[in-house]
């Protein structure tokens, strides 16, 4: 036998047959509620409020997700495939361009000028947010086209495509979202919120009139009220979206940025401390007349972060401006150069202290420096005024609208004479009264003069009967009588 063979038998022999092991049978897993019926009554109780909430949470995300969607579909407005919009990116912020339009038709914003161009650039960290007005008559480079013309143009030949294009080749920006609304959305909005409170100057009356007509006539409103004299009072929406407009002899296009933006702030804060049920009424009535690229996501990130966004600072833009016209035809030049400008945009704007702007914005500067400078060569440049744009106070209503100089009328129903202070001060004690003086004595009364005693007429003479006078000698002088010199005269009567 080989030694193969042996170790085969060997191997046969000596093994041991395992007996082989059974599979184990899973158990069926009991259903949910009967593993809650299994449980203590304590765990019941809990196991149950956790299913109600979730349930709450999945039907609330639901419907708000179904809302939303609905609202998203309505206004939103893809810009178009494959646009370039020369994007250059700041870190850390979020830039979203508004625009405001004189149209009741929001199907088509193309050729339509924009009223109001508005920068928002919100700071992802601290969730301030700086609103810098653009001049709609600025003179900038018009998207990739060889044109040069106000920026409020841009929206008539472009739409918001343009506008962003030349916005970002002229400020070095990346505005890629946009939300664009009418007059009578930020009329009913104004409405919506109760109003707002201004203090509206003399000069602004006539001009604030007038266009409250005007707007009213354009978004169909026939029941307005006009404002009939100065100081602070309440707005209504078609007055507050005509302050924003006033413009001729008030302060022109430099002014009217500046109220426009106190509008937005006033409305701004009023709406981010109301309940949602609120402002899902405006959100209702305003969606129609509302048009943005933003997406369902973008919508929902800033809608949770609203109540702690801030309004800290705002601006016209450019800060330095040349103003003028060119054969009858207004316009507002980067006072200084667009280099300038946008340098100090960056730094007032996203704190970027050393900006140096980039190729594109440089040759956009020189462009428009030797555009201003052949149109005065040819005389064809007139009307020149130069400034400066301020930074914006924060914008506040007063306290007490009805009641601006903070002083109590005990005449009105509503007055209150306040409360006990908690820690009262002590009296003033009174002054001693002074003693009086004595009073003067009186002198005694003087004792008046006899009466002189008349001396008795003369008795007339007779005319003619006196013996004529017989002239007496020379008087002796002064001192002296006659025959006694040097003695005391004495004379008898």
């Amino acid at each position: 036998m080989s030694r193969a063979d042996k170790h085969r038998e060997a191997s046969s022999t000596g093994s041991v047959q395992q007996p082989k092991q059974q599979k184990q049978t899973k158990q069926p897993k009991q259903p949910l509620m009967q593993r809650i019926k299994e449980m203590k009554t304590g765990y019941k109780v809990a196991a149950l409020v956790v299913i109600i909430l979730l349930l709450a949470v999945i039907i609330v995300g639901a419907v708000v997700w179904s809302y939303m969607n609905r609202v998203v579909d309505e206004m939103h407005e893809p810009i178009q495939e494959n646009y370039d919009l020369s994007l250059v990116g700041v870190d850390g912020y979020i830039n979203i361009l508004l625009l405001g339009v004189d149209s009741r038709n929001m199907d088509n914003i193309k050729g339509t000028r924009s009223d109001m161009i508005m920068i928002a650039s919100i700071n992802e960290e601290t969730n301030d947010v700086t609103l810098t007005s653009v001049y709609r008559d600025t003179y900038l480079k018009l998207g990739d086209t060889a044109t040069y013309d106000k920026i409020t143009h841009a929206c008539v030949y472009g739409g918001p495509e343009m506008t962003m294009k030349s916005l970002n080749q002229a400020l070095d920006i990346d505005l890629s979202q946009y939300v664009i609304v009418n007059f009578k959305t930020v009329a009913d909005v104004v409405d919506a919120v109760g109003g707002i409170t201004v203090d509206v100057q003399q000069y602004e009356i006539n001009q604030l009139n007038k266009y409250t007509r005007q707007t009213a006539r354009n978004i169909g409103k026939k029941d307005y009220n006009l404002v009939k004299a100065p100081g602070v009072q309440t707005l209504e929406g078609v007055q507050a979206v005509s302050y924003g407009r006033i413009r001729k002899g008030t302060g022109d296009d430099i002014k009217r940025t500046e109220r426009m933006r106190t509008v937005v702030s006033l409305v701004f804060q009023k709406v981010k401390t109301m309940p949602f049920s609120d402002v899902k009424k405006i959100i209702d009535m305003a969606v129609p007349q509302v048009k943005t690229n933003l997406q369902m996501n973008d919508i929902l990130a800033l809608g949770f972060r609203l109540p702690k966004y801030n309004i800290a600072s705002g601006s016209g833009w450019p800060y330095k401006w040349t103003s003028g016209y060119i054969k009858g035809v207004s316009y507002v030049f980067p006072g200084g150069s667009l280099i300038n400008n946008t340098t100090e945009f960056h730094k007032e704007v996203f704190g970027q202290e050393d900006y140096t702007t980039s190729l594109t914005v440089n040759t956009i500067s020189n462009e428009i420096n030797n555009r201003i400078q052949a149109a005065k060569a040819a005389k064809e440049l007139d009307k020149i005024k130069e400034g400066e744009t301020k930074k914006d106070e924060p914008a506040a209503e007063p306290t007490d609208p009805d009641n601006p100089d903070g002083v109590d009328d005990p005449d009105d129903p509503d007055y209150n004479p306040g409360t006990d202070p908690s820690n009262p001060t002590e009296p003033v004690v009174p002054t001693e009264p002074t003693t009086p003086t004595e009073p003067t004595v009186p002198t005694e009364p003087t004792v008046p003069t006899e009466p002189t005693v008349p001396t008795e007429p003369t008795t007339p003479t007779t005319p003619g009967t006196t013996e004529p006078t017989v002239p007496t000698g020379p008087s002796a002088p002064s001192g002296q009588t006659a025959g006694s010199p040097g003695g005391t005269s004495v004379q008898g009567t």
